[in-house]
C-alpha cells in the first residue's frame, strides 16, 4: 500500500458519550478538523441525561461523517465502545473520551506511520491537560520510538510503566477486534484487555509525537477511589494473569507481571489506607490488607485456575468484616 491509498481508507473513531454537555464540543470539532478527512466518527450517547443528545443531533445534521447511536439504557463505557466497534466500518479504528480531544494531525501521523511501517497498531505520546489551570504536560513514553513485535511491546505494557494501558492515544487496523468477545463490564476495562489485543498484532509503532489530550479533573481523583472501582482493578489485574495463563507466556513474562504486581500491592495499599479513613476499622484494615496479599500471592502461582468468571464475580476488598477471611484458596481446585 502507498500513501496514495491512504485517503482511501476509512478510519472509524469511537466515542463514548454520557452527560458530557461541557465537553463533547470540543472532542468532537477535533475530529471533524482533522486534516485527514476520510473518517467517520461514531458517538454512542449511553442515556445521557443532561443536553448531550441534543448537542449531538446538531453535529450529526451538520456533518454526515458523524453517527450517533443511542443506548436505550445506560449501559457504561464497554459496552458503548463494543456498540461502536460492532457499528464501525473503517479498515482502522481510534477511540476517543468525550471529555477529551485531539491535534488535528492526529490521524494523520498515526495513519501514516501504520503506512509505512505496515503496523498493525500505532502508538503515539499525550498530554495530560488540566482544565482548572489551562495547561498541557506532554507525557512521554520511556519506550523507544520504532518498530516492534507483539513480545517487545508486552514487556513494556504488562508492568504497566512504558506503554500506558489505554485504548486512545492509538490507532488499530479493525482486524485486532475481530474474533474478540468483548469488553469487559467493569472500570480498568483497557488496562484488563490490552495485552490480548496487542498479542493480536503482528508490528506495533510507537512515534514521538504528542497528539492526544487526556483532560484531568478535579474529581479525577476522587471518583476513582472507591471500593467498586479498586475492586475492577483487582479484576483487570487478574484477567492479565489469565491471558497470561491462557496463551502460554507467563513463563516468558514472569518477571514483568512480578513488577506489575508490585506496583499492584503499593497501589492497594495506598488506597485501603484512604477507605479506612472513611471507615476506621482496624478489622476492616486488617482484612482488606490480607485479602489482597492472598488475591496476588494467588495470581502469581505458576498453575492459575481462575476462570474469568470467577475474576468477574470476585471481590478483594469490602467495607464490612468477613469471617473468616478468605476461606478458600483462589488458585487451587478440591481433589477428587
Amino acid at each position: 500500500m502507498t500513501k496514495n491509498d491512504v485517503n482511501e481508507c476509512l478510519v472509524s473513531v469511537i466515542m463514548p458519550a454520557y452527560n458530557a454537555e461541557k465537553t463533547i464540543n470540543k472532542a468532537i470539532d477535533s475530529v471533524i478538523s482533522q486534516t485527514y478527512k476520510n473518517l467517520e466518527l461514531i458517538v454512542i450517547n449511553d442515556k445521557s441525561t443532561d443536553l448531550t443528545g441534543e448537542i449531538l443531533k446538531s453535529y450529526e445534521k451538520k456533518d454526515s461523517r458523524i453517527h450517533v447511536l443511542n443506548n436505550d439504557i445506560n449501559s457504561g463505557v464497554s459496552y458503548s465502545r463494543n456498540r461502536g466497534i460492532e457499528y464501525a466500518r473503517g479498515k482502522y479504528i481510534a477511540f476517543l473520551d468525550s471529555d477529551d480531544f485531539v491535534r488535528e494531525n492526529y490521524l494523520s501521523r498515526l495513519y501514516d506511520a501504520a503506512i509505512d511501517t505496515r503496523s498493525d497498531i500505532v502508538i503515539c505520546n499525550f498530554y495530560r491537560y488540566y482544565e482548572q489551570i489551562n495547561l498541557a504536560k506532554p507525557v512521554l513514553y520511556k519506550f523507544r520510538r520504532g518498530v516492534f513485535d507483539k513480545h517487545e511491546i508486552l514487556k513494556g505494557l504488562i508492568p504497566d510503566n512504558l506503554i500506558h494501558s489505554y485504548l486512545w492515544n492509538k490507532l488499530w487496523k479493525r482486524e485486532i477486534f475481530e474474533n474478540y468477545s468483548t469488553f469487559p463490564n467493569m472500570k480498568f476495562e483497557d488496562f484488563a484487555v490490552m495485552p490480548q489485543l496487542m498479542y493480536k498484532a503482528d508490528k506495533i509503532a510507537v512515534i514521538n509525537d504528542a497528539l492526544y489530550y487526556y483532560r484531568i479533573r478535579k474529581t479525577s481523583i476522587v471518583r476513582s477511589i472507591s471500593l467498586q472501582t479498586q475492586n475492577d482493578y483487582m479484576k483487570a489485574y487478574a484477567l492479565i494473569r489469565l491471558f497470561l495463563q491462557e496463551s502460554g507466556e507467563y513463563n516468558k513474562f514472569k518477571r514483568h507481571f512480578f513488577y506489575l504486581s508490585l506496583k499492584v500491592y503499593i497501589v492497594m495499599l495506598a488506597v485501603i489506607l484512604m477507605l479506612f479513613k472513611e471507615h476506621p476499622s482496624l478489622k476492616l484494615l486488617a482484612q482488606n490488607i490480607y485479602s489482597t496479599k492472598v488475591f496476588i500471592r494467588a495470581c502469581r502461582e505458576d498453575n492459575f485456575l481462575m476462570t474469568q468468571e470467577e475474576i468477574l464475580n470476585y471481590n478483594v476488598l469490602s467495607s464490612s468484616v468477613k469471617v473468616p477471611i478468605l476461606n478458600r484458596k483462589l488458585n487451587t481446585k478440591t481433589p477428587k
